[in-house]
């Protein structure tokens, strides 16, 4: 049994950052029902901070968090970390999703949902882009 303890993978380690508490811990829930080891943050200094202690295979960040440049929130982590991927989130609202999902990408996401989204999408998202090499 310990030798089958030992080849298991260790979980992927995802951030959510979202200022909506309920929606948040939606997702984390439905990310830790998958395996995945999930920890939370409500703005963007939280989320830096916290990449700061840990790291993170997946950051998954709202893009319109107040009190902060959202975008800058993925290039600031994408420069700690140059491995970890993210998933931006953004509501449906004055940015055109056409217009966030370039910005997003400009600055490092590797996907972008639009809320809302069912779990399914979300959890696809999440197993594509963590499946993907880092030059893709």
């Amino acid at each position: 049994h310990e030798e089958a303890r030992r080849a298991e993978p260790a979980l992927q380690r995802v951030l959510l950052v979202d200022d909506d508490d309920q929606l948040r811990t939606l997702h984390g829930a439905i990310l830790t029902d998958e395996g995945y080891a999930v920890s939370h943050a409500t703005n963007g200094l939280e989320a830096v901070s916290l990449c700061q202690l840990k790291g993170f295979d997946l950051v998954i960040v709202e893009l319109h968090l107040p009190g902060s440049h959202h975008l800058r929130i993925i290039e600031s982590l994408r420069q700690q970390a140059s491995d970890t991927k993210f998933i931006g989130t953004a509501k449906v609202g004055p940015l055109q999703t056409d217009y966030c999902d370039r910005m997003a990408r400009q600055f490092g996401a590797n996907h972008v949902l639009t809320k809302p989204f069912p779990p399914e999408q979300l959890l696809f998202a999440a197993r594509n882009v963590l499946t993907k090499k880092s030059n893709q």
